[in-house]
C-alpha cells in the first residue's frame, strides 16, 4: 500500500464528506444555530486559545482522514453492482479468457465456473422482473426466481469467487508484465476508489435529507409547498448520480484490467 497516495485519497474524500455534512447543516437550518452559539462563547485567555486552536486543528485533520477511511470501508455497499459490471466484462472476453483460465485451472477455474453459473443468462432487467415475484410468492417457480435474484443482488456466494478472480487477473498482469506497465491501471484504480467514496458520501447525504424530511412533521416543522416533491427528486437524482459515478469508473477500470490481461497473455504466448 502506498501510504502517500492513500493519505491523499482519504484527505480528498474525507474533505468532500464534511462538505456534504456542512451542506446538510445549511439545509436543516442548524448552521445558523451553531454559528450563533459559537459567537456567544466567551473568548478564553491567549495561551488557552493557542493550545485549543492547535488541538482543534489536529482533531480536524484526524476527522478528515478517519472519514475517508470509513467511506472506503462503507463502499462495500456498491459491491453487488460492481460484480454485475465485472461479469459483463467476463462475458465480453469469454473467447480468449477460457484459455487463460484453463492454463491456471488449479487456482481460478472453479471460481470462474461458479461466477458464470450464478450470473449466466441473467440481466438487470430479468432480475428486476424476478424481484416482482415477491407479489406472487405462493408460486414455486416465481419464488425460486425471486430468491435467486435476491442472492445475486446481495452478492450471495459470489464474493469469494469475484475477489479471487480479481486478485488473479491483477497478479497475473503484475507478475508477467512488471510493475512498470501498471501505471495506467493504477490511475484508473485510484480514480475508481475516490469516485466510490464520493458516491458513498452522496448516498449518506440523501439518507440524511430523507430522514430529516420524514421526522420533520414530528417536530412541527412546516414544509413549503412542493418541498416533498423537490426532496424526492433530489434523492433520486443524487442516488442515480452516485451509482453512475461508481459504475462508470469501475467499468473503465475493468476495461483497462482486461486489456492488460489480454496483451500480457498474448505476449507470453508469442514468447515476447
Amino acid at each position: 500500500m502506498q501510504i502517500g497516495s492513500r493519505f491523499t485519497e482519504y484527505g480528498l474524500t474525507g474533505g468532500f464528506f464534511w462538505i456534504c455534512q456542512f451542506l446538510f447543516l445549511v439545509y436543516s437550518g442548524q448552521a445558523k444555530t451553531l454559528l450563533s452559539y459559537l459567537w456567544t462563547l466567551e473568548e478564553p485567555p491567549g495561551w488557552i486559545w493557542q493550545i485549543g486552536s492547535t488541538a482543534i486543528s489536529a482533531l480536524a485533520i484526524i476527522a478528515v482522514f478517519v472519514a475517508g477511511l470509513l467511506l472506503d470501508l462503507l463502499a462495500v455497499y456498491f459491491k453487488s453492482m460492481e460484480m454485475r459490471v465485472f461479469y459483463r466484462h467476463l462475458a465480453r472476453n469469454r473467447d480468449w479468457l477460457g484459455r487463460l483460465i484453463a492454463e491456471h485451472k488449479g487456482y481460478c477455474e472453479a471460481d470462474y465456473e461458479e461466477f458464470e453459473r450464478l450470473f449466466g443468462g441473467t440481466s438487470l432487467a430479468t432480475d428486476t422482473r424476478a424481484g416482482l415475484g415477491v407479489f406472487l410468492f405462493w408460486n414455486r417457480e416465481r419464488r425460486q426466481q425471486y430468491v435467486a435474484a435476491v442472492k445475486r443482488g446481495w452478492g450471495w456466494k459470489l464474493l469469494r469467487p469475484y475477489e479471487r478472480l480479481w486478485s488473479f487477473f491483477a497478479s497475473y498482469v503484475l507478475v508477467q508484465s512488471g510493475s512498470s506497465q501498471l501505471s495506467l491501471m493504477l490511475d484508473q484504480y485510484y480514480l475508481w476508489r475516490a469516485g466510490r467514496a464520493v458516491s458513498v458520501s452522496l448516498v449518506i447525504l440523501t439518507f440524511e435529507v430523507w430522514f430529516l424530511s420524514f421526522v420533520s412533521p414530528l417536530f412541527h416543522m412546516r414544509l413549503v409547498p412542493g418541498q416533498s416533491f423537490l426532496v424526492s427528486f433530489f434523492q433520486l437524482a443524487v442516488t442515480a448520480l452516485a451509482i453512475i459515478i461508481t459504475l462508470e469508473t469501475y467499468s473503465r477500470l475493468c476495461f483497462t484490467l482486461f486489456a492488460l490481461v489480454y496483451v500480457t497473455q498474448d505476449k507470453a504466448q508469442r514468447g515476447i
